[in-house]
């Protein structure tokens, strides 16, 4: 047997990795030997060939008709004779439902554009020293149940639960931190911010989404969403519990994840700029009680966050059902990083949950618009994420699905992904009509770790901050 240095010997296969390697086409065998369509549509069609789904089951959908057209020369008739003679059974179920479906976007996008927004900038202090948890504090307050109080409410006036969103804008390398809310809802958020961080200041500033005008033929763009996987929402990011921010280091020893973020942002040219939002709001999602009657339910995220303890504890021990686990019984090996999963998701699993919906953009040039920055904003959160034990945000939607030249030969669907995007972006809709996407389930430990006042321990050039603390003055100064 030839001699191997330790590391080397299987450089080869490391390398068939990447790029169209076997294991590509062990996938694509196994899709077809499965014969499970949605996987083969998923992976070698998705994935792969960066074929859409919608594409791919229309194609089939129509060559299956001219097919059969072959065998029913007067198909169109055929067709047209039976919708028009079922039409009594179908045509009042059908329009009730999509009645009362448009009903409920219309009163719910009336009453959204009924409010107020604000938008207002979270400045820095010289000092600041405390932790991200001051900020799961004051995302704790937000949890407000408000607007949704009765079906009436919820169903016929439109009411829904108050939205917030967190940014952070970079402009040509000078960054800001802002918070958009309505009006409603301002002196709980600053009261809020201010009782955890009382040396911020928080201003009341004109919206830089509203105000930009988006132009394809001077500028080019890359936005996206940012999706958890490869897990469900039981399983958070490392959050800043884990690089033990909670602990309040002394300065020169925190390592904040966020850092590497701002100093990304810090770094661009003049003509670049780079938006991050966090939509939330509160969760209060039920589901059906697995293994329970028709009518129990329980929390969705609580629901989740039991059944992969559940998952775990079986993984660990065994499952007593199954005969061939049952030495897992016997075992008392303790795993590092199980027991970290555990503890992350049943800390969690604790705290007040939130919908959130994350996305991002990045603005340049065309002349600077290079593979470079546009993949450093797709995993620009890569500092908080734990793909092989927990979870990651991963770039979704938008223009992330372009990979291949015939996706769009004249950038026709990318400048459109662009304006709706913008659009998108300038609402802070993600959750409610027009713009209804898919969201994670996220707790306050997690936002926090996302956007937080920064202390001083970031000490990035694009983070103005402001040079003296300000405060109230004494109440009791004579009149």
């Amino acid at each position: 047997m030839a001699f191997e240095i330790p590391g080397v010997g299987h450089e080869r296969e490391r390398q068939q990795q990447w790029g169209l390697g076997s294991w590509v086409f062990r996938g694509l065998v196994s899709e077809i030997v499965g014969l499970d369509l949605k996987v083969f549509v998923e992976g070698t069609v998705g994935n792969l060939l960066s074929i859409s789904r919608g594409t791919f089951l229309t194609s089939i959908f129509i060559g299956l008709l001219l097919s059969l057209w072959t065998l029913i020369p007067n198909l169109p008739l055929f067709i047209t004779a039976w919708v028009v003679g079922t039409m009594p059974i179908w045509i009042l179920p059908a329009a009730v439902g999509g009645a009362w479906k448009a009903w409920v976007w219309y009163v719910q996008a009336y009453f959204i554009t009924r409010r107020t927004p604000l938008l207002l900038e979270v400045k820095m202090p010289r000092d600041l020293v405390k932790s991200p948890r001051g900020m799961e504090l004051a995302l704790s307050q937000l949890w407000i149940f408000s607007g949704e109080t009765t079906y009436f409410h919820r169903k016929w006036l439109g009411q829904v639960r108050p939205i917030f969103s967190f940014e952070i804008a970079s402009f040509g390398g000078d960054v800001h931190f802002y918070i958009w809310l309505w009006e409603g809802y301002r002196k709980v958020v600053e009261s809020a911010i201010y009782a955890q961080y009382p040396d911020v200041e928080i201003v009341e500033v004109e919206d830089y989404a509203s105000k930009y005008i988006y132009d394809p033929s001077k500028e080019m763009v890359y936005a996206t969403d940012y999706r958890y996987e490869p897990r469900s929402d039981a399983y958070p990011i490392k959050t800043y519990i884990e690089f033990e921010l909670d602990k309040d280091p002394e300065e020169e020893y925190k390592i904040d994840p966020l850092a590497q973020v701002i100093e990304r942002m810090s770094s661009l040219g003049p003509d670049e700029q780079i938006w991050l939002q966090i939509v939330i709001s509160m969760d209060v999602e039920q589901r059906r009680k697995p293994g329970g009657r028709y009518w129990e339910t329980e929390s969705r995220f609580k629901g989740l966050a039991e059944e992969e303890l559940d998952k775990i504890r079986k993984e660990l021990v065994g499952d007593p059902d199954n005969p061939t686990d049952r030495w897992k019984s016997f075992s008392r090996t303790q795993l590092y990083h199980i027991n970290e999963i555990v503890r992350a998701i049943g800390r969690n699993m604790g705290k007040h949950p939130y919908h959130v919906g994350m996305r991002g953009v990045w603005i340049s040039k065309p002349e600077n618009f290079k593979p470079q920055g546009w993949n450093n904003m797709r995993w620009i959160w890569n500092p908080m994420g734990d793909p092989t034990h927990m979870n990651q945000m991963r770039p979704r939607r938008w223009h992330t699905p372009f990979d291949y030249p015939y996706q769009d030969l004249w950038d026709f669907r990318w400048n459109l992904h662009a304006e709706r995007f913008f659009d998108c972006y300038r609402r802070r809709a993600h959750f409610y009509a027009p713009y209804t996407l898919p969201d994670n389930v996220m707790s306050t430990e997690v936002i926090a770790t996302f956007w937080h006042p920064i202390s001083t321990a970031i000490a990035s050039p694009g983070v103005q901050r402001i040079p003296a603390k300000k405060a109230e003055p004494p109440t009791n100064l004579p009149k």
